[in-house]
């Protein structure tokens, strides 16, 4: 139900365009949960707050996340050595920790106030609870999608139990379970108007708990999408236990594929050399129909081969004019969307770039970054390895350059 006010904000343009925003919180004190940070918690090598970001980077431009009050230095020092840097680093607009409020609703307040003042543009902002670390890419593009197209949008699961409501220690209505649903995060909506409701609720005092029931109070209705049972929050101890317990039994049952893909391409005078849409200073580049990234390609064949839809030949024949001078980080996320629709998603890539010279090292975290931000894949499942073939053959001699890929998909 609506809350009865006069709503004063108005959505000025639907579909909404523009920038993607994520807001995740973090600022809370985790007092149900025990004398440590819920969100710094470990979850298999990462926090449990980085475990709730790392799924928005392939969709943001910006990712702002915050901090309980004074402690701005030490979330700063955890994410300068986090396992995330590289790829946060690329966010277009930046990644941004601010000190939170008193209460949520304060804390999301600050952050809006931050993200406008720092990328100046509208769009969709994305406002997630930094203590769920199991929220999956699917469930953030079906609540995007919806933001887009509606204005406002959030999750909700159906009731599992009878719910009651009581006054006292007696019950005082038995409310039919279908009218009743939980609410989860990302609860996402068009930025301007967010933030006009939150300080709008600011200044009168409303207390509101979760970004909906401002929304629904200043703007209007929000819609509604099912969420996920996995898309857990964190509040005490033993759920953090049995999320971890709940997706290792899923997770057993995945279905899995590998595939492997090579390619090879000479070396000539006058084109640049590419490995994965990063420029290698060289005197030689790859010749080929399309840029020649002989790694993308690679890439390519192994995503396809895995999901078992064909090869790069024949997704993007060679000689038709299209695919002149294709730039091939296009080529491999449309390859990547391919495999998507057949429901697969990457798990993990490990490639091998065989090539005399430059070194590599100079450019091997540019390049895990560039297919982490491409591919939607975690930097830390990206592996990336340059040999030699010591004076061998046409690559050995420097006339040729040589990438493997090998590909675990998983749905």
């Amino acid at each position: 139900m609506s809350l009865p006010v006069q709503k004063t904000i108005r959505v000025h343009k639907l579909p909404i365009d523009g920038s993607i925003f994520g807001l995740i919180t973090a600022a809370g004190s985790s007092s149900r949960y025990g004398s440590s940070k819920k969100e710094l918690e470990d979850l298999e090598g990462l926090t449990v707050l980085e475990r709730a970001i790392e799924p928005f980077i392939p969709y943001c431009n910006a990712i702002l996340i915050t901090c309980p009050k004074g402690e701005k230095s030490r979330f700063e020092e955890l994410f300068s050595k986090s396992k995330l840097k590289p790829v946060l680093a690329s966010l277009k607009s930046g990644f941004i920790i601010a000190e939170g409020g008193k209460s949520r609703q304060e804390s999301v307040l600050f952050g809006l106030r931050e993200l406008a003042a720092n990328c100046h543009d509208e769009g969709v902002v994305l406002i997630h609870d930094g203590a769920r670390p199991w929220i999956s890419k699917k469930l953030i593009e079906k609540t995007l999608n919806c933001a887009r197209e509606r204005g406002a949008c959030l999750p909700l699961m159906p009731l599992t139990e009878t719910p009651k409501i009581v006054e006292g220690d007696l019950i005082h209505d038995h409310p039919a379970r279908g009218i009743i649903m939980s609410a989860q995060t990302p609860q996402a909506f068009s930025f301007p108007e967010i933030l006009a409701a939150y300080e709008l609720a600011h200044r009168e005092g409303f207390k509101a708990t979760d970004d909906a029931m401002i929304w629904d109070r200043y703007v209007g209705p929000v819609s509604w999408i099912e969420g996920e049972r996995q898309n857990r929050k964190i509040t005490f101890k033993e759920d953090l236990v049995t999320g971890i317990s709940s997706l290792e039994s899923h997770s057993f049952k995945m279905p899995l594929s590998i595939g492997l893909g090579y390619d090879i391409h000479p070396l000539v005078d006058g084109r640049p050399l590419l490995l994965a849409g990063v420029l290698i200073e060289s005197e030689k580049g790859e010749a080929g129909y399309s840029d020649g990234d002989v790694l993308w390609h690679a890439i390519i064949d192994a995503m396809l081969g895995a999901a078992a839809i064909g090869d790069i030949g024949l997704l993007f024949p060679p000689g038709e004019p299209e695919w002149k001078n294709a730039d091939s980080s296009v080529l491999a996320k449309k390859a990547f969307a391919l495999i998507r629709t057949e429901g697969w998603q990457l798990a993990n890539i490990d490639c091998t770039v065989i090539i005399e010279k430059p070194k590599l090292a100079p450019y091997r975290e540019a390049i895990r970054t560039s297919i982490s931000r491409n591919l939607e894949l975690p930097i830390e499942s990206i592996s990336l390895k340059a040999k030699t073939k010591e004076g061998f053959d046409a690559t050995g001699h420097g006339e040729a350059i040589e990438a493997h890929a090998v590909v675990l998909i998983y749905r």
